[in-house]
């Protein structure tokens, strides 16, 4: 089954690389027979079928990636895979011998990491912020399940956290950027294995438990040279007919996988199963390239006939009909590059594919520079007269007497502009930077207060030349998490039986979500029957107060779920540009100080306190309690008893010293008015 790869890699004057591709096949000795052992599996006819097709399609995914094309300059894709992988690795040929040439060994071998520094720094601005898709949900009426797309968000972000889906996201960034195309693979599934439990008369009794180094949801990424495609024209992976993943993994790794099949007890480690039509047997031969603790894994998936089989060094593992296990039929890949070649090619253009021409100009005239630096400081000098003058002479604070008065050393000019290099060099660098990102859009400011147009200016510069390659994320979520939502919907809200007291009872799971460092409550999210299919608005309403009661004294957000309303809800997945490029927190706070400082000085057209609220909700301090710093406002009764109050201390308008004056009033209840002349004798 296995196609053995012999290759012979590319030196130094020869940059293509020569191919060749046989069929491992059988021993025979002078008489034709075979000397490979027999081999004990014995697979049906429409196994055989079924194998025969997996290698027929082999061939042709073998054929796809060692093909020379034109869009990789008329390199492979493994060839360009390759040379890509060098130029981000920042590769020097070497050959294990040392430089014993005097006349060249003073030379500069430095190389500049440009391609490796470009992709590492776009890639730290890609992945600043961890992004999940968007999900909306409604039911077969349309109407939107605003709940049930919140729910869903948190058990992928759940999801995200369990499979180290951080780490796998910056690492399908760097692939997209040194590798012909990023591709990703994401399963469900619970690994189990056998673990020793206690004694029972002398020995070891052994029980199941999940193997925890295998969480349930299990992401990684995929080399471009272990995807087997058919059709190298059609860039959508869920459009190919079929599919290959092929890989070796360590023997011990396929016995925690595929030990609870029965056909694995004819896979033996280092040993190729295949198949002799001449006499219709199958042999076990030797792999020479895999080690004898290796295995080779193939997964085969073929959309027409909806199959999914696994085959272990040959040994076809699961039934030849077994369909694919995900309830959408979608394949368990995403993929996304860089920049795309065009509209019909599967893969992409790399970052070091490229930057590659103008990082060899750049490193070329980077050790010409340090050689014409290295001849201008220390120069090649000629000896003058007829006494030979040594290299030993030249020491400082050496004294050395000549016979020959006329014997001299001189340096030779060799004329070196080391400004045009120099000038040359920025020039090319220029060139990179168009084609990446420029050093001050990777978030580098002047200091100084900024205003929230600066900030705003400087996220919109750092994004602008990535905007291609942020579209080419965006589509990689979406896609991922499509295959995610379907995982969730498939494993999350089904039933599990457990064991309680010796009787057997359905459960359903529940799933829990640390807040955020900013305050943010735990989640709890439990799908559970107890959620009737149909509520009245009063049900709802103190279903609804109970658990905001538990809410309060839990001090999380809970959530109860109908696992069986929620897998018949319709979703859709969408990123929108927010949600690539969202605005900083700085960004957001410059924005709501302006605006505090612009509203305040207007309280007869703004409310002080709904501004005060925007302002305090800036802070991740004051976030949390915005009504604990806003003062507190009055109630209606003690509005009015402050009116009455205000209304019985103000003086009395007919009860003034003016009116007193002017004789329309008497000053106080009882007493004489006072006239004219006795107020002036008082004053």
């Amino acid at each position: 089954m296995s196609i053995v790869e012999k290759t012979e890699h590319p030196t130094a004057t020869d940059s293509n690389k020569r191919v060749e591709v046989t069929l491992l096949k059988l021993n025979t000795n002078k008489k034709g027979e075979s000397t490979d052992e027999i081999a004990s599996y014995s697979p049906t006819e429409e196994e055989k079928e079924v194998r025969a097709l997996i290698l027929k399609h082999f061939i042709i995914g073998t054929t796809n990636q060692y093909t020379p094309r034109v869009e990789f300059n008329d390199l492979s894709l493994l060839g360009r895979d390759e040379f890509d992988q060098m130029s981000f690795n920042t590769y020097q040929p070497n050959n294990g011998e040392g430089y014993s040439d005097a006349t060249t060994n003073w030379r500069s071998r430095a190389i500049r990491p440009v391609v490796r520094n470009k992709c590492i720094s776009i890639a730290a601005h890609a992945t600043a912020r961890l992004i999940f898709p968007k999900v909306f949900a409604y039911n077969d009426q349309n109407d939107e399940q605003q709940n049930a797309a919140i729910v869903m968000e948190d058990l992928m972000e759940w999801s995200g956290d369990v499979s180290n889906y951080a780490f796998t996201a910056l690492m399908r960034v760097i692939t997209a950027m040194s590798s012909p195309a990023s591709i990703g693979y994401t399963e469900y599934g619970e690994v189990t294995r056998m673990v020793k439990d206690e004694k029972e008369d002398g020995k070891w009794k052994e029980k199941e438990i999940r193997d925890e180094s295998y969480p349930c949801f299990m992401d990684c990424v995929v080399p471009v040279d272990q995807l087997y495609v058919q059709n190298f024209f059609e860039p959508d992976i869920q459009k190919q007919g079929w599919l290959i993943w092929r890989k070796v993994i360590a023997f011990s790794e396929a016995q925690i996988k595929y030990n609870k099949y029965d056909n694995f007890k004819y896979v033996k480690s280092g040993i190729q199963t295949i198949y002799n039509d001449a006499n219709n047997t199958f042999y076990y031969v030797y792999d020479p390239n895999m080690r004898s603790e290796y295995v080779e894994e193939i997964i085969y998936w073929n959309k027409n006939f909806d199959l999914k089989i696994i085959l272990v060094n040959g040994v076809m593992i699961t039934s030849h009909d077994n369909p694919n296990p995900r309830n959408d039929k979608l394949y368990p890949f995403d993929k996304f590059g860089y920049e795309p070649i065009n509209n019909k090619f599967f893969y992409y253009k790399s970052l070091a594919f490229k930057l590659q021409h103008d990082a060899d100009i750049v490193n070329t005239l980077y050790q010409m520079v340090i050689d014409g630096t290295f001849l201008a400081i220390f120069k090649p000098m000629v000896n003058v007269g007829g006494q030979i003058i040594a290299s030993d002479v030249v020491v400082p604070g050496a004294v050395t007497t000549l016979d020959d008065p006329n014997s001299d050393l001189r340096a030779i000019n060799v004329g070196s502009d080391l400004r045009s290099g120099l000038e040359t060099l920025a020039v090319v660098e220029k060139s990179i930077n168009e084609s990446s990102q420029e050093p001050l859009q990777q978030g580098a400011s002047e200091g100084g207060t900024q205003t929230a147009y600066e900030i705003s200016k400087l996220e919109q510069n750092a994004n602008t030349v990535l905007g291609l390659f942020l579209q080419m994320i965006s589509k990689h979520v979406k896609d991922f998490g499509k295959l995610r939502l379907g995982d969730i919907l498939q494993y999350l809200t089904v039933p599990q039986v457990i064991d309680i007291t010796g009787d057997m009872e359905l459960s359903y799971k529940t799933f829990f979500l640390k807040g955020n460092n900013k305050g943010g409550k735990n989640k709890k999210m439990e799908f559970t029957n107890e959620v009737p299919d149909e509520m009245s608005e009063d049900d709802y309403l103190n279903a609804s107060y109970e658990v905001l009661d538990e809410n309060k004294k839990k001090n999380m957000e809970i959530s109860k779920i109908n696992p069986q309303m929620f897998r018949e809800l319709q979703y859709m997945v969408t990123v929108s540009p927010d949600t690539m490029n969202p605005r900083s927190e700085d960004l957001e706070r410059a924005f709501s100080t302006e605006l505090f400082d612009r509203a305040i000085a207007h309280p007869e057209v703004f409310a002080p306190q709904e501004i005060g609220k925007l302002l305090l909700s800036t802070n991740p301090d004051t976030k949390r309690d915005i009504e604990k710093y806003l003062m507190k406002q009055p109630s209606p009764e003690q509005q009015a008893q402050m009116a009455a109050q205000q209304q019985n201390t103000m003086p009395n308008a007919g009860n003034s010293p003016l009116n007193a004056v002017m004789g329309k009033s008497p000053l106080n209840k009882g007493t004489s008015t006072p006239n004219v002349a006795s107020l002036m004798g008082n004053r």
